[in-house]
């Protein structure tokens, strides 16, 4: 047992810098000072500067090192910890500690926590200290975190004084409530649990019999147990019955030595323990057995009543805050003890003076108690209204003070309005000596928080008051001030009215809204609907039938099901909800154009539910709307829309049919041309080789002379044919353009070709007309192409040699009759576009068309890796043609680049054409991103220009600067691609339907010819293209169909002949556009026969055709077909095109 006095203090070290310095740091982490960082070093120096604590942690072991004011923070463990690795020094912290150096290593920012407890051991025990803490990051040149800079704040005397208080005061609210002293017992242990911390077991022994505290020494005292909190039950510690006198074990020595000095005692928990008093295993509170019990002697007035033994937090020594706090514990229970023997006494005397006191006397004292207590308002007037008694209610609501008790102030407080009703309440309760009750107004404003009023409002109830003869003495006044209620009563009248009016707009809103309103209970019995609602079902208002979702039978049977889904979602739902549906046996109907379009009646229901607090359902509102009209557009647009489609479906066949049925003789017509031309050559070198005889010379010179201007003649005739197939290709050909034009199928391909000698080649065409006419065309180089090494480029070169070919054919139509007969080509490029008016003076027709995709590149070869086109590598090409024909005029020229539109009517008269060439030609460059425009003037001449966007190329590996280009124009006005340049031919075999062949072909003996099956269902066509490959050396066979020519392909097949089947024909040309079985339909079967092994190795099927749109080829390729050529063709054509896909001959014709 010992006084404890103040808080340990750790040992103190002299000098602190002394230690700092004369510390050996090279047996640390940190290593020797000398050689720390810079960063170290300088927030030591400042660490060491601060009066405040301060905690370093270096590095990634976190090394600590603290300043002189943090020494009493680390207790015991200074100063060891100095220099030391925190894990080791903190292992109760570091599990949550270390975490948090963690994080901030991670993320680099500072850290801070409040209020964190901390055991720290001091003196040999730990003890319990409270701290707030910040962690500043301490980061190195390279922007990581060496080390964190804490900054601890000692909280530990506030934190424990003011729970400390908080038990006070809440042991003070409830001891104060006890009536006698076995209920103080219990409420000061309750009390006393409020700190558990500090409290970890208390026990109440009370006196057997009380005795004076001087005197204890003497008496013969005995103590019981009342009450205990913190123990175990088996605890030894809990003595029923403790006797002082003479009792030298447990708390009996200084219970009597605290009595005998009115004060406490601290009695170590060692002392107890040796003498066997209690376990200490058996700890309710803490987790380790208590250190110090304080011994309160309660004494009251001299007597002593009680001891309060109490077991103190093992985690704190006895010192001042304990001692201050149990003083005050002391007195709160002893002034107690004090009340509650004082109240008893009190009470005893009042019920002796009430007894004593007379009747009138009781009654008057009661009525003045509950008067001044009371908070209803209650005066006493006399009959002229002179106040005669008021309590402080009264005053408040009247505004007035005990001061004004004899005067009338209080009637002059009343409401100026109130005064006549006050005044005849006064003559009735004189004259009838009968009280009643009425509302009065005071002038004094009401106001209490948002609350305002301009006068205060009670209830006052008046009676009289009667002496014993029944005259009138005086009068009572009873007021109960209901301003509040008033104010909330006046507010609800508003809000009332304001929601009235609320309910009266929306229903008048309701009631004339065009939509359906519904509301339905949650079983869906209505509820409300307006005039719309019920027009939508055809209900009588007032006559819905009365039954769950009436709505049902006046819908569709095939959408009951999912109105009901719908009503079902909202009863477990909020929504919003929509449902559309048909109602039954009713139809929408308009007209429109002379037409009757009839259609079901659609209603669009949206549907809200309302929940109670509750979560049940409360209501449902419904939105009904009619979109009959809605449905009926979509219907009409739909059909409309099906309508054009299949019109223009139709149109496309019918453009596609009348091209196919055009091309188809044409073919033949061609061919026999070709032949004629050839039959002239032939018989013209017959004629020649006979006059080069001496013995026949003479003979054969007057037939050479008549039947050399016939066969000249017939040659004339024959080239005359094939320009004028040409041209009629030319005119299907732009049609077809057109037609892909309006549907928007127009596809830009481009590819590598050097520019120049593009247009060079393609000019080719146009050499024995010009030397025909005796025009000079010349074509100028911009010294831009070099410079801007636009020499090759990637372009389209179908779609770019169409408008060249179109502005050269106009312009050799249009100056072949002048005097001067020149054109002239001139290419150039820009970095910028080029601005109207830059080419020659050319204005450009304003653009009208823009394509979705002005450009699909395909970069398939490998020659064409370098030349993916970006943004850097786009250039401006512009190509200007000008003529010197018979120019145009200004109302001519607006003419121009407009669909079937020529400068005059004579136009098509005098030099022919369609009206497209120039409008395809204004499509297609503004397709290309640029534009296209004329100037001209009559007599003069016309110059033609257009400018468009591409992107620069790399020269091929093989090239040379005047290589030619690497695709040409063929004579039948096709794009097809020099030899040198071309790619191997990549067969098309999605889906499987032509695998690779499944043996190699069969070597052919030298100079053995082709044989070639020529499928074709027109039999002029088929007659002049077989005749056409016999003369040239071919073995042909013909078939009418596909059907035929599977039979054709197996028939040729014999033994002897050593033919496996499928190697019977070399080539096969087939037309696709056949009855019984066309072209793709044949092409497919025999890739499947070569698949199943019933046809060996892989037969070329060339597809001749006069489908020619894109997706007809394409479709020829995905089927199998290993090319196709379409028709009209130069026989020469197909046999180049026969040679680049045989796989047996690489020599072409065999002739």
């Amino acid at each position: 047992m010992a006084h404890l006095n103040g808080s340990h203090q750790p040992p103190i070290v002299p000098l602190f810098e002394h230690f700092f310095a004369a510390l050996d740091w090279g047996q640390t982490q940190l290593g020797a000072r000398e050689g720390w960082p810079p960063e170290l070093s300088q927030m030591v120096r400042f660490m060491m500067a601060d009066n405040s604590p301060c905690i370093l942690f270096w590095g990634d072991t976190h090394l600590i090192i603290y300043n002189e004011a943090a020494v009493p923070l680390l207790g015991d463990r200074h100063p060891t910890t100095m220099g030391k690795v925190a894990q080791q020094c903190f292992p109760r912290l570091w599990e949550v500690f270390g975490k948090t150096l963690t994080q901030q290593r991670q993320y680099g920012v500072t850290l801070q926590g409040e209020s964190l407890m901390i055991l720290i051991e001091r003196q040999g025990f730990l003890e319990e200290t409270y701290f707030d803490w910040k962690l500043i990051p301490i980061l190195g040149p390279d922007g990581e975190v060496k080390g964190s800079y804490g900054m601890p704040t000692d909280l530990t005397q506030s934190i424990i004084s003011q729970r400390q208080m908080d038990c006070t005061r809440k042991l003070t609210d409830l001891t104060i409530q006890a009536t006698d002293l076995k209920e103080l017992w219990i409420n000061t242990l309750a009390g006393l649990t409020n700190d558990s911390k500090d409290i970890g077991i208390a026990l109440i022994y009370t006196l057997d019999e009380i005795v004076p505290a001087d005197s204890a020494s003497k008496a013969n005292i005995r103590c019981s147990l009342e009450t205990t909190i913190g123990l175990g039950a088996e605890q030894a510690l809990a003595r029923p019955k403790i006797q002082l006198d003479g009792n030298t074990n447990g708390f009996a020595p200084a219970m009597l030595s605290a009595l005998e000095t009115d004060s406490m005692l601290v009695l170590e928990a060692d002392d107890i323990l040796n003498d066997g008093f209690f376990n200490p295993v058996a700890w309710v509170m803490h987790e380790v057995p208590p250190r110090q019990f304080v011994v309160i002697p309660l004494i009251s007035e001299g007597m002593a009543f009680a001891f309060l033994v109490v077991a103190i937090s093992p985690y704190r020594r006895y010192g001042p805050l304990y001692e201050e706090f149990f003083e005050l514990v002391k007195n709160i229970l002893e002034t107690q003890i004090s009340r509650v023997r004082l109240s008893k006494e009190v009470e005893r005397q009042d019920q002796l003076v009430k007894e004593a006191t007379l009747d009138y006397q009781r009654s008057e004292l009661k009525f003045l108690r509950f008067a001044e207590r009371s908070i209803a308002g209650l005066a006493i007037v006399d009959v002229d209204c002179n106040l005669l008694f008021a309590n402080e209610a009264w005053h408040k609501f009247f505004g007035t003070t005990p001061a004004d008790a004899n005067d009338l102030a209080w009637v002059n407080s009343v409401f100026l309005e109130d005064k006549p009703l006050l005044h005849n309440w006064r003559e009735k309760v004189l004259n009838a000596k009968k009280g009643g009750t009425l509302q009065l107004r005071s002038k004094l404003p009401f106001s209490q928080d948002q609350m305002q009023s301009e006068y205060r409002t009670a209830i006052c109830a008046i009676y009289p008051d009667l002496n014993e003869s029944g005259e009138m003495e005086s009068v009572m006044l009873l007021i109960m001030d209901i301003s509040e209620v008033k104010w909330i009563e006046q507010q609800l009248l508003e809000y009332t009215k304001r929601l009235e009016e609320s309910e009266d707009s929306f229903r008048n809103y309701a009631e004339h809204c065009p939509l359906g309103i519904c509301r339905t209970d949650r079983d869906g019995y209505i509820l409300y609907g307006n005039d719309a609602w019920h027009a939508h079902y055809n209900f009588v208002p007032g006559q819905v039938p009365n039954e769950s979702q009436p709505w049902l039978p006046y819908i569709h049977d095939d959408d009951v099901q999912l109105k009901r889904d719908f009503f079902r979602k909202l009863q477990t739902h909020p929504g919003p909800e929509t449902c559309e549906f048909r109602l039954k046996q009713e139809t929408f109907t308009i007209h429109e154009g002379g037409r009757t379009h009839t259609n079901d009646v659609y209603v669009l229901a949206t549907g809200f539910s309302t929940m109670r607090k509750d979560g049940s359902l409360a209501y449902i509102d419904f939105w009904v709307t009619n979109i009959s009209a809605q449905k009926m557009a979509a219907k009409i647009l739909s059909d409309k829309m099906e309508e054009a489609i299949r019109l223009k479906n139709q149109q496309e066949r019918f453009i596609d049919m009348i091209s196919h049925e055009i091309r188809n003789p044409l073919s033949a017509v061609l061919q026999c041309a070709e032949e004629v031309v050839e039959a002239m050559k032939t018989s013209r070198a017959a004629i020649e080789s006979l006059k080069r005889e001496t013995a026949t010379a003479d003979a054969l010179a007057p037939i050479d002379k008549k039947v050399g201007k016939e066969l000249d003649g017939a040659l004339d005739a024959a080239n005359t044919i094939i320009y004028c197939v040409q041209h009629q290709k030319q005119i299907v050909d732009d049609v077809l353009t057109l037609s892909k034009l309006d549907s928007d199928l127009l596809v830009v391909s481009p590819s590598r070709v050097e520019l120049i000698g593009l247009v060079r080649s393609s000019l080719k065409i146009f050499e024995l007309e010009l030397k025909a006419t005796n025009i000079t065309l010349s074509i100028v180089e911009d010294d831009s192409l070099v410079n801007l090494s636009a020499e090759w480029v990637m372009l389209d070169p179908k779609r770019f040699l169409q408008i060249i070919i179109n502005l050269v054919t106009n312009a050799i139509k249009f100056t072949k009759k002048s005097k001067e007969r020149r054109i002239t080509i001139k290419a150039s490029a820009h970095e910028q576009r080029p601005a109207s008016g830059l080419l020659g003076g050319v204005e450009y027709v304003p653009p009208r068309y823009r394509s979705k995709e002005p450009t699909t590149t395909s970069f398939d070869s490998e020659t064409d890796i370098n030349c993916k086109p970006d943004s850097r590598s786009d250039v401006f090409l512009s190509f200007s043609v000008t003529d010197t024909g018979l120019g145009l005029t200004e109302s001519q020229r607006a003419l121009l680049f407009n669909r079937f539109a020529q400068a005059s009517p004579k136009t098509h008269i005098e030099y022919g054409g369609s009206g497209l060439g120039l409008f395809i030609s204004r499509q297609i460059t503004e397709m290309l991103d640029g534009q296209i425009g004329v100037t001209s003037k009559p007599g003069v001449g016309s110059t033609f220009a257009f400018y468009f966007r591409a992107q620069r190329a790399t020269n091929p590996p093989h090239s040379t600067p005047s290589a030619d280009p690497a695709i040409r124009l063929s004579s039948s006005l096709g794009l097809v691609a020099e030899e040198k340049y071309r790619q191997p031919t990549v067969e098309l075999k999605p889906n499987n339907t032509s695998p690779e062949p499944l043996t190699p072909p069969i070597p052919r003996p030298p100079n053995t010819p082709l044989s070639l099956l020529v499928v074709e269902d027109n039999l002029v066509n088929q007659r002049v293209l077989c005749k056409q490959l016999r003369h040239r050396g071919y073995l042909v066979h013909s078939a009418n169909h596909g059907r035929e020519a599977l039979d054709a392909m197996f028939a040729g097949t014999t033994s002897e002949e050593g033919r496996n089947p499928g190697a019977w024909f070399d080539v096969i040309l087939c037309d696709i556009e056949m009855p019984i079985m066309n072209g793709i339909e044949f092409t497919r079967e025999v890739r499947r026969l070569e698949s199943a092994g019933e046809l060996t190795g892989h037969v070329p099927i060339l597809g001749v055709t006069a489908n020619v749109r894109s997706t007809q080829v394409s479709g020829a390729l995905e089927a199998g077909m290993d090319g196709v050529t379409t028709k009209p063709y130069r026989i020469n054509e197909l046999i180049e095109h026969m040679d680049r896909i045989c796989p047996t001959t690489q020599t072409g014709s065999p002739s």
